[in-house]
């Protein structure tokens, strides 16, 4: 048992760094009308990939840790809760659906997963914290949202079911 939680605490290490970098380190940063509307960057993906491996529970802690990690180390704005809030639940949601789907990583699994993890995050409650911040109307912060949610998903799905497919036999025997 000890082996296994220290097996999930060093995996959830790894995929928090990688969020970490991907985020801070590896992004783009789209401004419209003077205020930062899409980060494009992979940051969810090792968040998701966290949930999907590790489970609800260790996903969301890694990505509410991930973002309390990150931003001191380069922040991109003011410091606001909704976004680790944002961040724990793209590593809760596709845990849990996980636990629905009973790990069956099929390409159509893991596009609803994604889809529904960026629908919910990215689209809907990054929007509303940028809306509460900044008072843009939703009605400008989302087209550019869709645009990069729509590149973002597949890219995701491709990555997350070779990362899967490849590591499945080592975090099936050891987690």
């Amino acid at each position: 048992m000890i082996k296994n939680k220290i097996l999930r605490i060093a995996l959830s290490g790894m995929f928090i760094a990688l969020s970490v970098v991907f985020t801070r380190f590896f992004s783009q940063m789209i401004i419209i009308g003077g205020i930062q509307t899409v980060r494009l960057s992979f940051g969810d993906l090792p968040l998701m990939l966290s949930g999907m491996v590790l489970g609800p529970t260790y996903g969301a802690i890694t990505g509410a840790l991930a973002d309390l990690i990150g931003f001191p180390l380069n922040p991109q704005g003011t410091y606001f809760p909704g976004f680790t809030l944002t961040a724990a639940l793209s590593g809760f949601i596709p845990g849990l659906m996980g636990k629905l789907l009973k790990r069956d990583w099929t390409w159509a699994y893991l596009t609803l997963t994604v889809s529904v993890t960026i629908l919910i995050t990215s689209l809907l409650l990054n929007s509303l914290w940028l809306n509460i911040m900044y008072g843009q109307a939703f009605a400008v912060l989302l087209p550019p949202r869709i645009i990069a949610a729509l590149i973002l998903i597949p890219v995701y799905v491709l990555v997350s079911k070779l990362f899967l497919s490849h590591f499945r036999h080592f975090f099936a025997a050891r987690i």
